[in-house]
Parts: C-alpha cells; sequence; structure tokens
C-alpha cells in the first residue's frame, strides 16, 4: 500500500476524502480491520456477480501469474462464479507489465498481444464480429519461463549486462475452463531434519522407507527475521523483469536456516505423460503444517523454488498465512493453498519448500526473536500438494 500510494505521488489529503483517509489509516495501522473489510467489500467485484450474472454481461480478465496487487487465486473465485461469456488470460510478470508497453505506447510499431485479444473480444461481443472469439476457450495462461532469450550486451564493451531479450514467446495453454487446468496431483510428506543439520526432504507419497521420515517431527526457526525467499524485490520491479526474459535469481544457499524451514526433493524425473519437464506444475498448490510458537500469533510464509544444478533458484508461487490465537506449547494444524501456477520444472531440477516468518510484500502477525515450530503429527501427517497437468 506504501508503495501504491508513493507510486500515484502527493500527499492524502489531495487524493482522498476524509471518510477513505480514515480507512487508510486503519489499514496502514493495523485496526478496525472489520470496517476495512467492510469497506473492500461494497467495492468488490464478487459482491455483485448475480448482477453481472443477471445482465448476462460477457467479462474478460487479463492478469499474471506473479500479480502484486490482484493475487490470482482471488480473481479465480470471481471468475468461477461468472455464469456469463469469459475469458481469462494470465501472463508472465506482475501487475499491468503484460499490457503497460501498450496502455502507455512505449514499444510503438509492435503489438502488444494482451492488448490486442482485449480489443478482439470488445469487437466480437459489442460489435458482433466474427474474428475468432467465438472460438476461444476460457482460460489461456503462459507458462512460466518457456520463453527463449538471449543475452543483451553492453553496446560499449559488448559484454553481457546481466539481463537477457525475448527472442522466442512463451508457450500458452488453453483449457475449457480453469477446473481443466490441473489433472492430477502429487503429494509429497515432509521430512524432519536431515544428518549433520541438512533440509528436510520432500518424499513422493509411497517413497517413505519408514512411516517415521515423515511424523513424529519436529523443526524450530527464530521468527520476525526476513530472509533471502521473497516474492519480489520491489513491487511490479520484479514481474517486468521477468515478463521481458530476465526472472529473478536466488541463490538458496544464502537463505538463513535459523529464520526458515526448507525441505527439497531428489532431482526431478519425468512421470508418464509429463514428455520432457520434470515436473508440468498446473494449478493450486496445497500445504499442511502444525505449527505452536512461544507468542500468541506466528506469520508462515511458505515459497516453492524451482532449484538448479548450481543451487540458484527461481520462484514458482508462494503464499502468506497468519495464524493467531496460538497457546504456548500448543499445537495448531493448519492447511492453506499457495498462488495458482503454470510452471515446467526441468529434468534434474529439484523443488524445493521454503517457509519461514515475514516477507516485504505483506504484513504479518509474526512476533520478533520469538521461536516457531513446524511438525508433522502422526494424526495430521505435513504434506505438499502439487498440482500436475
Amino acid at each position: 500500500m506504501k508503495a501504491l500510494l508513493a507510486l500515484t505521488g502527493g500527499p492524502v489529503e489531495t487524493k482522498f476524502d476524509k471518510a477513505n483517509q480514515e480507512i487508510l489509516a486503519d489499514f496502514l495501522a493495523d485496526r478496525n480491520l472489520d470496517r476495512i473489510v467492510e469497506w473492500g467489500r461494497l467495492r468488490a467485484p464478487e459482491s455483485y456477480l448475480h448482477l453481472t450474472n443477471e445482465n448476462e454481461t460477457p467479462t474478460f480478465f487479463s492478469n499474471t501469474w506473479h500479480e502484486g496487487l490482484f493475487a490470482v487465486n482471488q480473481l479465480l473465485e470471481t471468475f468461477d462464479g461468472l455464469e456469463v461469456p469469459k475469458r481469462l488470460n494470465l501472463w508472465i510478470g506482475d501487475h499491468a507489465a503484460p499490457e503497460g508497453p501498450g496502455l502507455v505506447g512505449t514499444e510503438p510499431g509492435r503489438a502488444n498481444l494482451p492488448l490486442t485479444e482485449a480489443y478482439a473480444w470488445l469487437d466480437h461481443h459489442l460489435k458482433g464480429e466474427r474474428n475468432g472469439v467465438e472460438e476461444w476457450e476460457q482460460v489461456c495462461g503462459q507458462v512460466m519461463f518457456t520463453y527463449v532469450t538471449e543475452p543483451v550486451l553492453d553496446p560499449g564493451t559488448g559484454e553481457p549486462t546481466g539481463e537477457n531479450r525475448i527472442v522466442e514467446e512463451a508457450s500458452r495453454e488453453s483449457r475449457a475452463d480453469w477446473s481443466r487446468v490441473t489433472t492430477g496431483v502429487e503429494v509429497f510428506g515432509l521430512t524432519g531434519d536431515g544428518a549433520g543439520g541438512t533440509d528436510g526432504r520432500l518424499l513422493p507419497a509411497g517413497e517413505t522407507t519408514a512411516p517415521s521420515e515423515v511424523i513424529g517431527w519436529r523443526r524450530a526457526f527464530l521468527a520476525g527475521v526476513d530472509t533471502e525467499a521473497t516474492a519480489m524485490d520491489g513491487l511490479m520491479r520484479t514481474g517486468q523483469a521477468e515478463r521481458a526474459g530476465s526472472p529473478k535469481t536466488y541463490d538458496t544457499r544464502k537463505i538463513d536456516r535459523r529464520h526458515a524451514v526448507v525441505w527439497t526433493t531428489a532431482p526431478l524425473t519425468p512421470l508418464a505423460g509429463d514428455g520432457a519437464a520434470g515436473r508440468r506444475v498446473r494449478g493450486v498448490p496445497r500445504l499442511r503444517l502444525t505449527v505452536r510458537s512461544t507468542a500468541g500469533s506466528a506469520g508462515l510464509v511458505a515459497h516453492l523454488f524451482d532449484v538448479a544444478e548450481d543451487g540458484t533458484a527461481r520462484i514458482i508461487t508462494h503464499e502468506p498465512l497468519n495464524v493467531y490465537g496460538l497457546t504456548p506449547d500448543q499445537d495448531r494444524t493448519v492447511t492453506w493453498r499457495l498462488q495458482a501456477a503454470a510452471y515446467d520444472i526441468a529434468p534434474g531440477h529439484r523443488l524445493m519448500l521454503v517457509v519461514d516468518s515475514k516477507d516485504p510484500l505483506y504484513g504479518d502477525a509474526s512476533v520478533t526473536w520469538t521461536q516457531t515450530v513446524l511438525s508433522s503429527p502422526e494424526e495430521a501427517p505435513a504434506f505438499l500438494e502439487l498440482p500436475l497437468g
């Protein structure tokens, strides 16, 4: 929110009336949350789905997988509630990165596909043109980072600048509706610490050598301190870079294990029917853990990474969860949904799950320098459910 206020410039008094200034102040102070939720409900598209459906209004969405403002899962709830002609395009990047160049004219002479398809939708539904829109399926998503790139060279030295340019666009996949995006799931059990304090393992269901590997363990970390595992660097900057062909690279060795808990798979090999990909992630991952804290609340931020052989990684998806009303020394089992993704993990790469307590993108319930303990009790074993398609 602070980043958005800075982006639009000027004092809040010149941008909002008194009532909205009070809502903003409450939001920034984390108070009167029921009032804030009601304010948002009155302005939320999903509050008026019945009117959209009654009016039979064709509705077009263009959004991004790593959206920093309007997260994919929230949009999907609205999309699924529509009973009208509808279309959802999902692109690589962050808020407005796909459409922005076409809207502000920073790429003259170059067609902007997100806008071209939006205009085609309007031409079909408002002007009655038969332009192919009538054949479109409801959902079309780019698969993250499947584009082909080449290094950008410094014009003076001829040396690589560290950035890339796209020479072949990322692949896109169309589905009749969102329910067809995911065709199956793979469930991983989470183990406790490995020998010598190494990371835990993500074990595919059925591959554990003993039940004790995935139940009965506890792993602790110090909360309230951020790690190298973050959703993005700055609002929209990371997404703009990945849209342009230079996704953020993470050094997983720099993730401070004092303030995070980490699990990884073995190097992945393709499943039957998955073609050349080690895993075709399609849809909404789900994670279950049991948590306790020495404080009355805890913030948990789950990140899924695609880790190459050299230990560098790209982010697949993430999602925070704040847990309130905790009693020290008592467990609470929680399950949450990470943001939807379409991502191909290359053979030989590993899937990594990192859970820490903070992320610059979100507010959190963490209390600095308290201890958070994650566990996998027998009655509620920890798992990661990976959607495939």
